[in-house]
């Protein structure tokens, strides 16, 4: 489960490219771009709400298979705005990209919370901090291999803050990443059972056994 949380963040990311695009190609104001953040953030809670109160009890392979597919998908829509797509239908590129700015933060927190109930069942008895301490490392890790592998694509095909040609190309290769990991779903317990809680057991029962032994 651990090399799954970690390759699901490795994925290569589009990182700050989109801050030149929304600046230089899209002409989006400062004010407006903290006005993205903060409908990304209100969206991220309402993302751990609906988790919480209808996906808790869901098996985590469904919940991060459908979560990835459907981010994946809302992610290409990205292209609409990047050719200006959205404005031959009349949606203007602010309305679109905090539409897209509050779809894409509710799912990707639907993806993000089984991730950090399976690192908190994942915590054998005593270890819990050591545990969850280093599964969360091993995600951040993911993150920051992801973003620097992203920054490598930007720099291999030639965009620039002043060159955005192929920017369409970085958006689609980053977005389709995103379901290789779930080519290792398997990686994943079926059914969100407590693997700590069975550790504990087996490693209770292995104790009575060298015990008993030594009675």
């Amino acid at each position: 489960p651990v090399c799954f949380v970690f390759l699901l963040n490795a994925t290569p990311s589009t990182g700050s490219t989109w801050f030149y695009f929304y600046t230089n190609q899209l002409g989006f104001a400062s004010d407006f771009l903290g006005t993205i953040n903060v409908v990304g953030a209100v969206c991220s809670l309402g993302g751990v709400l609906l988790f919480g109160n209808f996906l808790a009890n869901t098996p985590f392979r469904p919940i991060l298979i459908w979560s990835t597919i459907i981010a994946t998908a809302f992610g290409l829509s990205q292209l609409a705005l990047v050719f200006g797509w959205n404005r031959a239908y009349g949606i203007p590129d602010e309305v679109f990209c905090l539409g897209e700015s509050a779809i894409l933060s509710v799912l990707g927190w639907i993806n993000t919370m089984p991730i950090l109930v399976l690192a908190s069942r994942l915590c054998p008895q005593g270890m819990e901090a050591t545990m969850y301490a280093m599964i969360m490392s091993v995600n951040n890790l993911g993150g920051v291999i992801g973003a620097e592998l992203g920054a490598l694509l930007t720099w291999q095909m030639g965009i620039t803050e002043k060159s955005l040609d192929n920017f369409w190309i970085l958006v689609l290769v980053c977005n389709l990443s995103t379901v290789l990991p779930l080519l290792f779903i398997g990686w994943i317990p079926e059914d969100g059972k407590d693997i700590g809680a069975e550790m504990d057991i087996h490693n209770e029962a292995g104790g009575e056994k060298i015990e008993s032994k030594a009675i």
